[in-house]
């Protein structure tokens, strides 16, 4: 398939997203959990990277959410969908700014992968999507022992054990669609990784210290 129909496939999936975020929510569901749900939904746009023929189209893709991202708090004022999609992923303790650093985080080392090394920006992603998507819904619903450090906001260990497996689970799927020889000791190693770095990063500054720090262990261990 050429690029064109790719970019077409991807774009309808993000408008499918969007729908399925406030859908979901409509249905009684917290925000905290919508915004889980689109956490780890988003790390499939990572399986589709090997197809692109070029990298020009997936940047471009990922360049135009964030910029969508960051002015969604003024496009909300005027369309009610905007409206509801913001809504229905942020509010409590979820503020819109970790979203933007996601999207931020996406675009910045999809265009690294797409121009330089594909795994280890691959890896980073995946490990912010699956890792800290899955250990942050269940340290919030099964977390009992916490901690807190000084510059951070309350953590679960539960959810820190869950966000290194998931994580550790994740690089190893994009491994095999980047076809990375990636043994089990290295994928449990980016896990501890991304779990430390999620368990230690600044309040609100997760989405961009978990990919930040699993790209770069990964690239020193393959």
């Amino acid at each position: 398939m050429s690029d064109l129909g790719w970019t077409a496939i991807w774009l309808g999936a993000l408008v499918g997203g969007v729908v399925a975020c406030v859908g979901v929510r409509a249905l009684g569901v917290a925000s905290t959990y919508v915004r889980d749900l689109l956490h780890v939904g988003a790390g499939i746009w990572l399986l589709g990277w090997p197809a692109w023929h070029g990298h020009v189209a997936p940047i471009a893709i990922v360049g135009a959410v964030a910029v969508g991202t960051l002015l969604v708090p003024q496009m909300a004022r005027r369309i009610e969908l905007v409206a509801r999609f913001q809504r229905s992923v942020s509010g409590g303790d979820e503020r819109w700014g970790g979203l933007i650093l996601y999207t931020l985080s996406y675009a910045l080392l999809t265009a690294v992968g797409m121009t330089g090394q594909m795994f280890p920006a691959a890896a980073g992603l995946a490990a912010l999507s699956l890792g800290d998507g899955v250990g942050g819904a269940v340290g919030r619903r099964f977390g009992e022992h916490r901690y807190r450090p000084p510059w951070g906001k309350s953590k679960s260990l539960e959810g820190s054990v869950i966000v290194g497996a998931a994580a550790a689970v994740a690089v190893l799927i994009v491994a095999a669609v980047c076809g990375v020889d990636l043994s089990v000791n290295q994928a449990v190693t980016l896990g501890m990784v991304a779990a430390i770095s999620e368990g230690l990063a600044p309040r609100g500054t997760d989405n961009a210290v978990v990919p930040a720090a699993v790209w770069g262990a990964a690239l020193l261990i393959t």
